[in-house]
Formats: C-alpha cells, sequence, structure tokens
C-alpha cells in the first residue's frame, strides 16, 4: 500500500493490526512511501524494492499463494511511468513459476479508453 508516512508511524499501524513483518520504503517528500505486512506464518522474500515496486518470492506454507507478487504503486510523473514499466519488464523475464501483479498501474491500454484531457504519452517497453 502507499502509505505518504514515515516508517515509525506506519510500524505503529502494522502492530495494531497484528502483522509480524514488514517490508517499508520511505516516501519522498509528500508522495510515495510503500509498506508490505505479512503473518510469520508467510515466508516471503524481497527480491527487488524501488519507490514504486516491491517485488517478492513466496512461500505461502499452508496457503496457496503465487511464486512470485509484484505490488506496484504507479508514479505520479509520466517518465517515471515509463522506467516503472520497464523494471516490471526486466522482472518478468526472471520469472519461472506463478506469478501476480497488483496494485495501482493507473494505466490504460488503448488511447479510446481516455475522455478529455492531454492526448496520452506512450512508455516504449
Amino acid at each position: 500500500m502507499e502509505t505518504k508516512q514515515k516508517a515509525r508511524y506506519v510500524r505503529k499501524i502494522r502492530r495494531r493490526y497484528g502483522f509480524d513483518e514488514e517490508w517499508l520504503v520511505d516516501p519522498i517528500g509528500l508522495s510515495g512511501g510503500l509498506a508490505l505486512w505479512w503473518l510469520d506464518s508467510i515466508k516471503v522474500d524481497i527480491l527487488f524494492s524501488s519507490s514504486n515496486i516491491i517485488h517478492t518470492r513466496i512461500d505461502g506454507g499452508e496457503f496457496s499463494a503465487p511464486e512470485y507478487i509484484t505490488f506496484i504503486c504507479r508514479p505520479p510523473v509520466e517518465d517515471d511511468r515509463c522506467l516503472c514499466w520497464q523494471e516490471i519488464t526486466r522482472i518478468s523475464k526472471n520469472i519461472t513459476g506463478s506469478w501476480l501483479c497488483l496494485g495501482d498501474f493507473n494505466y490504460i491500454l488503448f488511447s479510446h479508453e481516455k475522455l478529455g484531457g492531454r492526448p496520452r504519452a506512450w512508455c516504449k517497453i
């Protein structure tokens, strides 16, 4: 989840909701910041982390889970969005098992999906 909060505050919330483990990325200024929380019964290895992506390998134990899960919070700046897509593409080339990508992509696939405003710039991946 995007937090927009410093680690100290996010840790306090994690403890309140009963999660055992965490991975945090501090915000830059008033934007960004990521938090991933999980229970001890699930083994999570952080394979890559940036201001917009947390890429993990999961061993769900008794729970069925994809082998890889990538959590994404799209950047607000257009140029950074393209870099984020390039990073996701790079990650995808190393996936050998099941993979789930989730988060706030805030992205359209086709120009006809957008109404009004400036034309959308397309990333070259």
